[in-house]
């Protein structure tokens, strides 16, 4: 008769790792059986490798359907892990006996949301915590089994089987049932089971999770026959296996990983003995000071002292992660968070990346990803580094594909800066790259839009063009598109694009997406791009613009007009530089309806643009502006004109006296209710001009003179000064 052993683990618990791995030394099994996935097994000889290191984990996915992935991640503290690793050393036969993926996937696609529901949120250690007076499920197995040291593991291991059979009894005499999965999962293991004692072994070591420890040790008192009636309706789907690396951050529950832990660099710190109060606070300490702040020794000392005081006050053997945040909060960081989040950062989540060796097999979309890393010479280091490209260098056009092409499928490797100085346009690219280790996850999960990075990029942005509307988010899909040279999209989207402008009247929008567009084509040959299809959308955008924009400028409130303002003159300069022979004449022709019939803020503009266009004559603007300073208007209208005339053009009234001159008069003879309510608007327009601008306007004003605005005057009369010092603090503060 074999002797089969079940030892029940926490998933990760360090305690478990060193439980699992003395029974072993002590059992000597003759067969090692650990949950895991069963088609997974191929990948176990790469556990002895040098360059496999942890956290790493396992990914088996179906490479017809690559929705279909699944992740099994492993630290050095995990117990599977220690005991896959003492199978190797010792030469024993190890197998994986969990239900393969390729039956989990059918099986997971036929559940109900509800059951598949259920079965994430149920934590079977939460009764236990609850009746030993913990509120946390980690809390209590942490204080028992992954701080305790126990002599004998055999008993322990029995101990666990015994608490969890009673929890399940308990669980299925108040009438609940396993989820489907968990049955299913338990009946292929006791197959497996039977299947190795049938083949002879006789001291068999089964390593599972401890809530499926009592299933595995009735695999006597449980029919053949049942086991098979639940496995034979699932079909197989094709599975592969691989190695990837992993992160602390991913096997924190924070990252939503359900068979996670809290604190994996704490449990790192117990598995390596590392884990003593004062060893554990020094570390804290000295992270505080790197980072600038105020730490002592005599602090590390009190705070030892307080996370003890804790622990006794609750009545717990050992200071845990919970007395050892309190204590560090309170003594170490004064009360402040912020400063324990640094902490927690480091040494309670950890900042541990894994390493897979160069010749693991690879996803095909993380093969093909890294060969384009390669061929473009980019690194992939956790360490930023600037980038500086010159799209007209073939290398460095290749290099801004790549980083394009893996921000479009939700991997931001790569953060691209905003070009200033002299290297200011679409020439030119800056961007700060950091690899993340959660980024090679993210790219597998890419994986299920293509197999190589152009293609998964085609068709997630086609998966977002589907459902798209927006004419500014359609713009900057095609931006994406073209940056990321991905020819395949242009048609489609320059087709969506000319349905959702033809039918939108918004004249914000059809502006917000010409402007983009016109850059495309100005700066379009840096990348090398055919770009007529952009000037046929554009030939019939403009015009419907030039058309629309005058009747949108009329009677505007005051938010709308100072958005449509910066907009009219980005058109204008726009314009100006791209075929400016054939739109010009157009535009213009809009500028003057505005400037005759539109808000005042965006009929300011339009006169000022004019002028500059020498459409309006200098004495035609300064009749103008005479015209909307006359003071039967509102004041209120006068003021907002007055700062559309003004926007971006303050230099006017130092080189054209006459429009100082009525500037001038205006103000002089405001009323004082009038003036105190055209006020604000005034400092918000001579505000906005540059510092320089606004000294030299303040001399001009020191020196005018009526009639003269050139000229000193003979006499300063001071009294008079000192009376109007007021007002000129408040015009140019």
């Amino acid at each position: 008769m074999a002797n089969v052993w079940i030892y029940g683990i926490r998933h990760h618990g360090p305690g478990s790792a060193r439980s699992v791995r003395a029974a072993l030394e002590h059992a000597r099994p003759d067969i090692l059986l650990v949950e895991g996935p069963a088609d997974a097994e191929d990948m176990l000889p790469w556990i002895g490798h040098a360059d496999l290191k942890p956290p790493v984990a396992l990914l088996v996915y179906n490479p017809k359907n690559l929705k279909q992935t699944a992740f099994f991640p492993f630290a050095e503290f995990s117990p599977e892990w220690q005991a896959l690793s003492y199978g190797l050393q010792e030469g024993i036969p190890i197998r994986l006996i969990d239900l393969p993926m390729s039956l989990a996937f059918s099986l997971r696609a036929t559940l109900s949301g509800d059951e598949s529901q259920q079965y994430a949120l149920y934590d079977p250690f939460g009764d236990l915590a609850r009746m030993g007076g913990y509120t946390d499920a980690e809390r209590w197995w942490e204080v028992y089994f992954e701080r305790q040291k126990y002599g004998d593991a055999q008993e322990v291991f029995s101990v666990i089987l015994t608490l969890m059979q009673a929890l399940r009894n308990a669980r299925h005499a108040r009438g609940e049932k396993e989820p489907l999965e968990v049955l299913v999962r338990e009946a292929f293991m006791r197959s497996r089971i039977r299947r190795t004692q049938r083949e002879g072994f006789k001291r068999i070591a089964v390593v599972c999770g401890a809530w499926h420890g009592p299933a595995l040790a009735q695999v006597e008192a449980i029919s053949t026959k049942s086991d098979e009636a639940l496995l034979k309706p699932l079909k197989r789907q094709p599975t592969r296996a691989t190695w990837i690396p992993w992160s602390f951050d991913r096997l924190a529950r924070q990252s939503n990983y359900p068979a996670g832990v809290w604190s994996p660099a704490w449990y790192q710190a117990l598995w390596n003995g590392d884990a003593e109060l004062e060893h554990w606070f020094s570390r804290a300490a000295q992270l505080l000071r790197r980072k600038g702040l105020f730490a002592s020794p005599a602090q590390v000392i009190e705070a030892v002292r307080l996370a003890q005081t804790l622990a006794a006050l609750r009545n717990t053997p050992v200071a845990g992660i919970e007395e050892l945040r309190e204590a560090a909060i309170t003594v170490l960081c004064q009360g402040a968070e912020s400063a324990y989040a640094l902490i927690e950062r480091h040494l309670v989540i950890g900042d541990a990346l894994g390493q897979t060796p160069a010749d693991v097999p690879r996803v095909p979309l993380i093969a093909d990803f890294e060969a384009q890393a390669r061929s473009a010479r980019l690194k992939l280091s956790p360490e930023e580094e600037w980038l500086e490209l010159d799209l007209r260098e073939e290398a460095h056009l290749r290099k801004s594909r790549l980083l394009h092409r893996t921000k479009l499928v939700g991997v931001p490797w790569g953060r691209e800066q905003i070009v200033r100085g002299r290297k200011e346009g679409r020439f030119h690219e800056q961007w700060v790259l950091r690899w993340l280790p959660d980024y090679t996850v993210q790219l597998i999960e890419a994986g299920q839009w293509g197999g190589t990075l152009e293609e998964a990029a085609v068709h997630y942005l086609c998966w977002q063009l589907s459902s798209e509307k927006s004419l500014s988010k359609l713009v900057e899909l095609l931006s994406d598109a073209l940056k990321a040279d991905l020819p395949a999209l242009l048609e489609p989207l320059l087709k969506r694009l000319e349905e959702s402008s033809a039918q939108n009247q918004d004249i914000l929008a059809l502006i917000d997406a010409a402007l983009p567009l016109i850059e495309m084509l100005r700066y379009g040959h840096a990348r090398q791009l055919n770009l007529e299809a952009v000037e046929q959308l554009l030939q019939r955008l403009i015009p419907r613009i030039c058309v629309q924009l005058p009747g949108a400028c009329v009677e505007l409130p005051n938010d709308t007009a100072a958005q449509l303002l910066k907009r009219v003159l980005a058109m204008h300069r726009v314009i100006h530089l791209w075929h400016p022979e054939v739109y010009l004449p157009l535009w213009q022709e809009a500028l003057l309806q505005i400037a005759e019939r539109g808000s005042p803020l965006v009929a300011g503009l339009c006169v000022r643009l004019l002028l500059e266009d020498e459409v309006y004559t200098v004495q035609q603007a300064t009749e103008e502006m005479q015209f909307r300073l006359f003071h039967g208007r509102s004041s209120w209208d006068s003021a907002s004109w007055l700062e559309g005339f003004l926007h971006e053009g303050g230099l006017l009234l130092l080189y054209r006296p006459a429009l100082w001159q009525v500037l001038d008069d205006w103000v002089c003879a405001l009323e004082k209710e009038a003036f105190d309510q055209v006020l604000p608007l005034l400092r918000r327009t001579f505000s906005a001009l540059s510092e320089s601008e606004r000294k030299k306007l303040f001399m001009l004003v020191r020196h005018t003179q009526r009639g003269d605005v050139h000229s000193r005057p003979a006499e300063l009369d001071s009294i008079r000064l000192e009376l109007l010092r007021p007002l000129l603090e408040k015009l140019f503060p």
